[in-house]
């Protein structure tokens, strides 16, 4: 039953969801009081879940109280891991990343109180959790971009008018055409000035690519494989804000290294409370350096990946 929100039947949707959600009843309840099947009160509550009538959401402390993120945890010495449970079945990168970033809204929004600045480290993962925060959650909110813009992330959240209302962005590209020109655009003051704002978030969220073939830099459209290839075989492993780092969080040299516009990893590694967000096996890798480099305090996964990053080992 899949229902149109402009139609005469919202109003039953409502009433279904409202007896269910917040008074309690039970479905056979609900098809007494509406005059319907309880089959119909099942496909009701679905609509209200689709349409966004409804909305469900795990605390993130009891992600976060999970056998495998406290193994994530304490191997690897971070301040917090949440680790999403995963549906039986192998699930597509999309979705992934959907049930990720689901868990990392959750995990930010308690963090989120008037007059907090949040900085934001671009990767999908990242948009994808700020379009779920609600707009009562962001009142007097502040995000700022760490390094410069990315058009594909711009997509993702021009469907939250609401997170780009109160979204202070880097008025420079993430990656310019030379050395001169990125050093001309740091050196603009409304440049610096974002630069500055972003050192002084309470919280920042970053997601981690990884140095393989169609991985987000390639996605993206900002590296070719070819370019990726080239930059694992100097050793890298994973990349954050334009910067690419080995299994032991350290900056590798590459043609972008000159050319990027941001905050540098070694300022990234700096900061206090540095949240890295990263699904699938596939960044296991980039996962794993990015904790031997102190570059991330805290980590949102999947089970899978949470499994898999518990067989390396851990990071003297």
């Amino acid at each position: 039953m899949v229902l149109n929100p402009a139609s005469n039947d919202l109003d039953l949707v409502v009433r279904a969801a409202w007896l269910y959600y917040e008074d309690g009843l039970t479905q056979a309840q609900i098809a007494t009081r509406l005059f319907v099947s309880r089959q119909t009160v099942g496909r009701l509550l679905e609509s209200a879940r689709q349409h966004g009538i409804v909305r469900i959401e795990l605390d993130a402390q009891y992600l976060a109280a999970m056998d495998l993120a406290t193994q994530v945890r304490e191997k690897f010495g971070l301040r917090d891991a949440v680790v999403v449970p995963t549906a039986q079945g192998r699930l597509s990168r999309e979705r992934t990343n959907e049930r990720v970033a689901a868990a990392l809204a959750a995990f930010v929004r308690r963090r989120l109180h008037p007059g907090a600045v949040v900085g934001v480290c671009w990767g999908d993962s990242v948009a994808r959790s700020l379009s779920m925060l609600s707009e009562e959650s962001l009142d007097g909110v502040q995000f700022v971009s760490t390094a410069g813009e990315l058009s594909a992330i711009d997509e993702v959240l021009t469907r939250s008018p609401h997170v780009l209302r109160r979204l202070r962005t880097m008025p420079a590209p993430l990656l310019v055409s030379n050395e001169e020109v990125a050093r001309a655009m740091q050196a603009e003051t409304a440049v610096r000035d974002v630069i500055d704002l972003a050192r002084s978030a309470v919280v920042t969220l970053t997601g981690m690519g990884a140095a393989t073939p169609g991985g987000s830099a390639v996605s993206f459209g900002v590296a070719t494989d070819e370019e990726v290839a080239e930059f694992a075989a100097r050793g890298a492993v994973g990349d954050m804000l334009g910067e690419w780092y080995d299994a032991k969080g350290q900056v590798v040299e590459t043609s972008w290294s000159r050319r990027r516009i941001g905050l540098g990893l070694e300022e990234l590694r700096g900061l206090d409370n540095v949240v890295g967000v990263a699904g699938g096996v596939d960044k296991v890798a980039a996962i794993s350096g990015a904790i031997a480099g102190r570059l991330i305090s805290a980590l949102v996964t999947d089970e899978p990946t949470a499994a898999a990053l518990l067989e390396r080992p851990a990071p003297r």
